[in-house]
């Protein structure tokens, strides 16, 4: 007995259930089961008809309205999709798969604005973080795609609260904030990125968008070296020609060309701000050297000219060019009274153009001005066979004489005599006057 009761018992409650479950059903369910039955086996046409039935019968079931969607949307009936879509999210506010399918279709007919503002619905009502950052990402991308960086940028800010960390969204706040001139901030975006646990499983080509940008926002803050660390990771594939654009117009011959532009009007500051930049990208950089070179002379820094031309010689590759450096290094020396510096240098010029004339000539001043006379004496007169030019040859005579007054008088005599020519006259034939006075 106690056993028939707890089976009648069990009976009434799975009878009970089972009402219950067929009254929490609706009495558009069955039309619903049969339909999507219908749509799982592509057969659209029959299942709509089947969900009109459903609906008919519980009018106000969000279901009905997006299965019969989906029918519509797989048929490419999209304007009958959109609007069982949009039907779905009066009966369901937050059904965030019908606020991505809506989006697509507006997408599909080129309808961003809509698009983006159903993606954003979608972001709104998704519980799920992942999901909810990629429908985000889609309306960010979407506002790209149309040049609203700066409403792009509210997005972003809304699903960094989300996902702070995320190396996509970090990309993306660099890449718009790269294009507003916010170099700062796409710098730190992108530090932090490159620095993710995340990017170890990225391929090299894959990462390669990350460390653009953030070779893109060291370039344009002026820190050019990193700049070429990153870009040296980000070359590959469509990079390659964006980074050699930027490299091209933030080379050191681009900067090292403004440089010479600033200098030819005498702006030595804007010059020399150029020519840091120059140097700061190629530390080798000889021209460069001696352009600041010659904007230390024209201040007056000798000292600092000398070390600039010496720093243009050392880093010359080309033996004539370096030559002439030398040369050039040599005259300032001697224009600077560093006649000890000027005949090392002529030394060093010497000995690998040992009949230069020019050269010679610095060589013998300098000689003479460091009390070094008969090598002056000696070096000049190896000069005076070569020469035809009697105001040159008046040059040479007059510091001959000058050389010789006080240790061999006839010699310098005979220099004084032969230095009475143009602009020599005078002095020489005073030093002369002054010889012939003294016996």
């Amino acid at each position: 007995m106690r056993a028939l009761k707890i089976q009648l018992f069990l009976l009434l409650t799975i009878c009970s259930m089972f009402g219950a479950q067929l009254l929490a059903q609706g009495p558009g369910k069955a039309s619903y089961i049969n339909a999507e039955n219908l749509r799982k086996a592509k057969r659209y046409q029959e299942a709509v008809a089947k969900y009109d039935e459903a609906i008919k019968l519980e009018a106000g079931n969000y279901r009905y309205y997006f299965s019969r969607g989906k029918c519509y949307y797989a048929m490419k009936e999209y304007d009958l999709a959109l609007s069982s879509f949009e039907e779905t999210v009066e009966y369901k506010k937050d059904f965030v798969f019908a606020y991505t399918l809506i989006a697509k279709i507006y997408r599909r007919k080129e309808d961003l604005p809509n698009a983006i503002y159903y993606y954003d619905l979608a972001f709104q009502n998704e519980q799920d973080p992942k999901r909810k950052v990629g429908y985000k990402m889609e309306a960010i991308k979407l506002l790209l795609q149309q040049n609203k960086t700066e409403e792009a940028q509210k997005h972003l800010a809304e699903v960094k609260a989300v996902a702070p960390d995320n190396i996509n969204i970090l990309y993306f706040d660099a890449k718009i904030s790269n294009q507003n001139g916010d170099y700062e901030n796409a710098k730190s975006s992108m530090v932090t990125a490159t620095n993710s646990p995340s990017m170890a499983t990225e391929a090299p080509a894959n990462a390669a968008k990350y460390w653009y940008e953030l070779g893109y926002a060291y370039n344009k803050l002026g820190d050019y070296q990193n700049a070429q660390k990153s870009w040296e990771k980000a070359y590959f594939g469509k990079y390659k020609p964006l980074i050699d654009r930027e490299k091209s117009i933030n080379s050191p011959s681009y900067f090292y060309r403004m440089a010479v532009s600033y200098y030819m009007i005498s702006a030595y500051t804007e010059c020399k701000a150029q020519v840091d930049k120059a140097l700061e990208l190629q530390n080798n950089f000889s021209a460069a050297y001696l352009l600041m070179g010659k904007i230390d002379k024209k201040r007056g820094d000798y000292s600092s000219a000398i070390n600039n031309y010496k720093s243009a010689s050392n880093f010359e590759t080309d033996p004539a060019k370096k030559a002439k450096l030398e040369s050039m290094l040599v005259s300032l020396q001697v224009d600077a009274e560093d006649f000890d510096g000027a005949i090392s240098t002529a030394n060093s010029v010497l000995s690998k153009q040992p009949n230069s004339p020019s050269i010679i000539y610095l060589k013998a001043l300098a000689q003479y001005r460091t009390g070094q006379y008969n090598g002056a004496i000696s070096s000049l007169e190896s000069l005076m066979a070569g020469t035809t030019d009697n105001m040159t040859k008046a040059k040479y005579n007059f510091i001959i004489g000058m050389a010789a007054r006080n240790s061999d008088t006839e010699k310098a005599k005979m220099a004084f005599k032969s230095a009475m020519f143009g602009p020599y006259k005078p002095a020489a034939k005073n030093e002369l006057d002054k010889l012939m006075k003294a016996g």
